[in-house]
């Protein structure tokens, strides 16, 4: 388990942080025995789908290794080492045991879902026969808990807030992680009529994504369920008989449904947004009782137009007090935004994660069984790339949603960065090692088939070692023009310590 630095601190640290960004250090020390386990982990997985797993091979090496499961879970063990690192104060316990459980859910998932042709005899059995797994995935009812599941949580969540709000406290759900308003996402408190139609148009926005995801054209690319074909029918209400239309008698699809509240909640949260805003214009030129929201910058308004003629001074004080109603609903609308789909996005952003280490795994796999031409470094390695960026990102933005704290997702990025430097430093000596037991295997004879996963170093090797030799040219330029500087600065001393003697 990872533990706090005991380095002093030179600066007020949140306790979500991972590193010094003053000092450029780890405030999170790892046991050494992890690093080691995790290296050589990670060693024996990039071993293992290198050499195995191509299709020519027979038996166990054929069904256990034809798909690259093992690469996959060592991601999976990162970014489930990363997640602790972040939550390992006990005040977030609670939360790190939420993240783990979601995080594990989507490994299973994903794992059942995407390596079916490497899990074991049982487990493809269970996928091929009637089976409970098979009905919920066969099954219109799995489709249409899941998706109103989603919308229930967005509006049970919603609905609270809104309480707290009529009842006079914070809608704001931001954890104090040690910096106080410095280290929060601090929005302004709307009003329950900012906040009523901020929530409808997340809605809306939530909605119209639910309606792309359980699409006949979208979902049946993105769950496949070995034996199941994902229909029309299975992605519509579960009641009637199902015949591909939208009526009472036929069924209507989840799509349609979600579009139908999509459109219901749009209009409704711009409607409010309009006629807030009419009201604040209102108030500018004295028609209606004036709020103390917006009695500052009405008066601020009078002050800049006091001096012009009277219809120029009600058209300039209506332009302002609008732009400035409307600045700060966008600023709560985008705010709101976030604040609402939190509770769903945050587990989705793992779900993608996820499914982004099981792609990144694949283009891996492919670039070592490649010939390793600069087609497929475009083929693979570019696609590996990004997935991987895209699972960073999502695992660090998923956090910062967990706590609704920028500083999270900026104080890890920082983190993840250094790591990537060291990563890409040393990366061509573990290239080198596994291209000298490549050698090995090919000298003994000891695969049936030559196989030359490691051999040659790949451009990867290369970028890696590239970047060590600039880095250390740059050091040592660094380096030479610091004695310099030192030497010039001490025969100044000398210079004027005689120039004292001597007067």
């Amino acid at each position: 388990m990872p533990t706090q630095s005991s380095e002093p601190a030179s600066s007020r640290r949140a306790i979500t942080d991972l590193i010094d960004e003053q000092r450029g250090t780890f405030l999170v020390q790892y046991p050494i025995m992890l690093v080691l386990v995790l290296s050589l982990a990670g060693v024996a997985a990039f071993a293992l789908t290198g050499f195995l797993g191509y299709k020519d091979d027979t038996g166990i090496a054929r069904d256990l290794f034809q798909q690259s499961w093992l690469l996959f879970l060592w991601f999976c063990a990162l970014v489930i080492t990363l997640q602790i690192s972040i939550f390992r104060d006990a005040s977030l316990r609670k939360r790190l045991i939420a993240t783990l459980i979601i995080s594990v859910l989507a490994v299973v998932l994903v794992g059942i879902t995407y390596f079916t042709k490497s899990l074991p005899d049982f487990i493809q059995r269970l996928l091929q026969t009637h089976t409970l797994i098979k009905f919920l995935a066969s099954h219109n009812g799995t489709y249409t808990v899941i998706n109103f599941g989603v919308l229930a949580i967005f509006w049970a969540d919603t609905i609270r807030r809104w309480i707290r709000r009529a009842r006079g406290g914070s809608i704001n759900p931001s954890v104090n992680i040690g910096l106080g308003a410095r280290g929060g996402t601090q929005l302004p408190e709307p009003t329950m009529q900012e906040l009523v139609s901020g929530d409808l148009i997340a809605g809306a926005v939530l909605a119209l994504l639910l309606a792309g995801l359980f699409s006949v054209g979208f979902l049946p690319q993105l769950v496949h369920p070995q034996g199941v074909t994902v229909t029309e029918c299975m992605l519509s209400w579960p009641f009637g008989a199902c015949a591909g239309g939208a009526g009472v008698s036929d069924p209507p699809t989840l799509t349609f449904l979600d579009l139908l509240q999509t459109l219901i909640y749009l209009p409704i949260g711009l409607l409010m947004l309009a006629l807030s805003a009419t009201l604040s214009g209102f108030g500018a030129v004295e028609g209606v009782e004036e709020t103390t929201e917006h009695a500052n910058t009405h008066a601020a308004s009078r002050a800049r137009t006091g001096a012009m003629p009277i219809a120029a001074d009600v058209a300039e004080t209506v332009v302002v007090t609008l732009k400035a109603a409307l600045d700060r609903r966008l600023r709560l609308l985008v705010g709101n935004l976030a604040l609402s789909l939190r509770n769903v996005a945050w587990p989705g952003l793992i779900v993608v994660a996820t499914f982004g280490l099981a792609e990144l795994a694949t283009n891996v796999e492919g670039y070592l069984h490649s010939s390793k031409h600069f087609s497929d470094v475009a083929f693979y390695i570019l696609p590996a790339a990004g997935w991987g960026a895209i699972s960073v990102l999502a695992i660090v933005f998923s956090a910062a949603l967990t706590l609704f704290q920028v500083r999270v997702a900026e104080n890890t990025l920082r983190f993840l960065g250094l790591i990537g430097l060291i990563v890409l430093l040393t990366f061509w000596i573990f290239s080198l090692a596994l291209w000298g037991f490549n050698q090995l295997l090919l000298l003994t004879h000891a695969l049936v088939i030559e196989r030359h996963p490691f051999d040659p170093p790949g451009w990867t090797t290369g970028i890696s070692l590239a970047a060590l030799v600039l880095f250390g040219v740059s050091r040592l330029f660094r380096r030479r023009g610091q004695p310099a500087v030192a030497g010039a600065g001490s025969r100044a001393s000398s210079s004027d310590a005689g120039t004292t003697n001597a007067s």
